[in-house]
């Protein structure tokens, strides 16, 4: 066998899990949506983490996509969560007032200084539009799983996951200045159930401090 025959092979065996990945992670979205309660709202619950966490899914998404991340942090200390929720549409600066009400509210309840947002895909640039408008420091951490991205610098607050065989949102191949991690193996919905993804949003949620990213020259 030469080379190209062996990357071929390579490749091809990556795609397939990548599409066994898929499969499974929308089977795990779709079995989630009759249970409602995996999105109820859990401010009250005691934990190590003090910071009230608003999941915001994607496009098409629905509120119970994050029960295997809410899982992975609970088993953290992290149990604190809000979900917000949306009918489908791209216009997602005008989603972002909605957000930034659903944050207050949050705010209120708790007596929090700062919330933590996890959002995928669309969820994304709706939290990152906010972060990056709002007067008031509303967010502490931003995760963004499979979010589109723009060709400029990310709010240092986030960090952004992406799969490696993503065919919705690629990983970014420009010179943005942006914390990121690529999940390799990984397609667009599996980010919500891989648990290397779920490792890197407890990982970056439990930081107590941002570190800013060095500034990178022209």
């Amino acid at each position: 066998m030469n080379g190209h025959e062996t990357r071929r092979d390579g490749w091809s065996e990556r795609l397939l899990r990548s599409v066994a990945g898929e499969v499974t992670a929308l089977a795990s979205v779709v079995g989630a949506l009759p249970w409602r309660t995996l999105a109820a709202d859990t401010l009250d619950a005691d934990g190590c983490h003090p910071v009230p966490v608003v999941l915001v899914h994607g496009l098409l998404g629905d509120v119970t996509n994050f029960a295997p991340l809410r899982r992975h942090l609970a088993r953290r200390g992290i149990r604190r969560f809000a979900s917000f929720g949306y009918f489908p549409r791209l216009d997602y600066q005008r989603l972002a007032c909605a957000l930034q009400t659903h944050v207050e509210s949050v705010l209120a309840r708790t007596g929090a200084a700062q919330v933590d947002v996890v959002a995928h895909s669309l969820g994304g640039l709706v939290a990152r539009y906010l972060l990056q408008t709002s007067e008031a420091p509303l967010v502490r951490r931003l995760v963004t799983l499979g979010t589109p991205y723009l060709a400029h610098a990310n709010p240092p607050q986030e960090l952004a996951v992406f799969a490696e065989e993503d065919a919705l949102v690629p990983p970014p191949r420009d010179r943005a200045r942006r914390r990121m991690t690529v999940i390799p193996g990984c397609g667009h919905f599996a980010l919500l159930t891989d648990a290397r993804a779920l490792d890197a949003t407890a990982h970056w949620l439990a930081r107590p401090e941002f570190v800013r990213l060095p500034s990178r020259a022209a």
